[in-house]
């Protein structure tokens, strides 16, 4: 079914003509001077499919050029480093080594760059006999230009080779992005609603915010600059989204701004009638096409459908439903919902890319928790628990929601170092001996060391090392007093000695409250900090309720701290 549409020839199209080549040749020209300075040597650009030369350095002249060789007997090897898309030594005698780059960019897309280099200069004359083939050059020119190159070893070169095609291909995205940005802005500049809406769409798009929620907007917003009688957003399920081809059980959500006109049944429908994928254009239908018997969906006069997309994977659709002056969709409104489409698409891939970091990371920490519980069976608990304290202490104390995260993590794994600790000791139902109790106190800076090399639980390590110093000092690992003890530190220090203290274990009862409050008063501004402690008592009430809490109330009131 053809798509009614409009375009206008340039009457210069030969000048048209002669600028991209112009464009073109300038274009090989720079990345020729930009691979001369990176690896100090010419290059000539081979066409990835016929083998050809299409430009470079020609013979050898006084500053060091490298000579044009027969590219074609090189062909197949230049075709097969183009298909693989990635820097190869094509060629190995010593003491030369010939690098060839696929060149991913532009209008560059099957092109390599090919260069000779030499692993060393001291060579005999014999060594020079491959010179003629390499080169193109006869022993005493191969000489002189051996003279001015860099010496390198094949594995740093095949290294810096892919480097390079990769900054290359960074590159080219780079412009055409840019590219991309600059034509949506031209198309968008005449329409200050439509600007408005792409701003007010990116000022939206936070990883927390629900696709749901932003899809909404999205409408909303859209309808202002769209003529159209309905507006609709079908938006898949995750595990639609990884797979469009794969149909769960799960119904997709239909969100809809004005009449609501078509159904989830129908986005379906009109999808797999014209083979939409996510890379496809964007469908545009107008009459005479609706006007046909065959056209299975009379409400519908005019659609315009675009795919919620990135990469392979599709998020969703967006359909603009029936002009409201009953005229023709065109380029105009396809191009900005395309626009609000590829936001939105983007939006759902790094939400669902950042909820499944947030998975993995929840369960990487209940998982160390678990360790934790395992290997110290007395004390099960206990992390949740003295998490949830120090939580509650630090919102007594004014802490932020960053803040508070922070230190219910930090609470989860203050005591992970445990699990470097000998089960004997560890395990052990009765006082432990000196040597035991040192060993024990390694704890804080195991678990510092387990804990250091994951950026993410950077604000957590000072807890982790230092929950057990002392306000006057007499704590470890390292003796640190008074403000020099972290304050996140000081906090889950006085939870974890509550939670210590007031449990059961096997070999003991937990001690009566008021005994551990007299402990608690006694030990501010000795053991603990007194404003700690202090906050302590305010909220006596609500600790007292979460030390009572059973694992299954603990787990519904546990705060989303990822």
């Amino acid at each position: 079914m053809s798509l009614k549409s409009s375009s206008n020839i340039p009457s210069s199209a030969g000048a048209s003509v002669r600028h991209d080549r112009l464009a073109e040749n300038q274009e090989r020209a720079a990345l020729l001077t930009d691979l001369h300075r990176w690896f100090a040597t010419s290059f000539q650009l081979v066409d990835g499919l016929s083998g050809d030369l299409l430009q470079g350095d020609c013979l050898l002249q006084a500053d060091g050029a490298q000579t044009a060789y027969d590219c074609l007997s090189r062909a197949e090897l230049c075709r097969a480093v183009s298909a693989r898309g990635k820097a190869e030594l094509i060629e190995e005698h010593d003491p030369f080594i010939v690098l060839a780059l696929p060149v991913r960019m532009d209008s560059m897309s099957d092109i390599v760059a090919v260069a000779t280099f030499v692993t060393r200069k001291t060579v005999a004359d014999a060594e020079l006999a491959c010179a003629e083939q390499m080169l193109g050059m006869d022993a005493n020119a191969a000489r002189r230009w051996m003279a001015q190159q860099i010496v390198w070893a094949p594995e740093a070169l095949l290294r810096a080779g892919q480097l390079a095609a990769e900054r290359l291909e960074a590159d080219s995205r780079l412009r055409s992005v840019e590219r991309e940005a600059r034509d949506l802005s031209l198309n968008l500049s005449t329409t200050y609603e439509e600007i408005s809406l792409l701003y007010r769409l990116t000022q939206n798009l936070k990883l927390t915010s629900k696709n749901e929620e932003l899809g909404q907007l999205a409408l909303r917003w859209l309808a202002d600059a769209i003529p159209a009688a309905s507006l609709s957003l079908q938006l898949n399920s995750p595990a639609q989204a990884m797979d469009a081809k794969t149909t769960p059980p799960n119904e997709p959500m239909l969100l809809v701004h004005g009449e609501s006109l078509i159904t989830n049944q129908d986005f379906s429908d009109i999808i797999d009638e014209y083979g939409l994928t996510t890379m496809a254009r964007p469908l545009i239908v107008n009459r005479p096409t609706t006007d046909d018997q065959q056209w299975r969906w009379p409400a519908v006069r005019q659609i315009v459908l675009v795919p919620l997309s990135e990469g392979d994977n599709c998020f969703g659709w967006l359909a603009a439903v029936n002009h409201v002056g009953d005229a023709e969709f065109g380029t105009v409104e396809a191009s900005l919902m395309s626009s609000v489409a590829a936001i939105l698409g983007i939006h759902s891939g790094n939400t669902q890319l950042y909820q499944q970091q947030r998975d993995l990371f929840a369960g990487m920490v209940r998982a160390m928790t678990s360790a934790i519980d395992a290997k110290d069976p007395y004390t099960c608990g206990h992390s949740d628990r003295v998490a949830r304290v120090s939580m509650r202490l630090a919102e007594e104390l004014g802490f932020d929601r960053k803040q508070l995260d922070t230190i219910y993590l930090s609470g989860l794994l203050h005591d992970v170092g445990k699990i470097g600790i000998d089960d004997d000791v560890l395990r052990k139902p009765g006082k432990l001996t000196d040597a035991e109790y040192d060993h024990m106190k390694t704890h804080s800076e195991i678990g510092f060391r387990i804990l250091s090399d994951i950026p993410r639980l950077g604000e957590v390590l000072p807890v982790v090392l230092h929950h057990h110093e002392q306000w006057n000092g007499k704590g470890y690992p390292h003796g640190l007093a008074g403000e020099a003890i972290p304050l996140m530190a000081r906090i889950v220090a006085v939870a974890d000695s509550f939670d210590a203290m007031g449990s059961d274990r096997p070999y003991r009862s937990g001690m009566p409250d008021e005994k551990l409050d007299a402990i608690l008063h006694d030990g501010a501004g000795q053991q603990w900090d007194a404003n700690v402690v202090a906050a302590f008592f305010r909220a006596r009430q609500d600790i007292r309720e979460i030390a009572r809490q059973t694992a299954d109330e603990a787990a519904s009131h546990r705060q989303d701290w990822t």
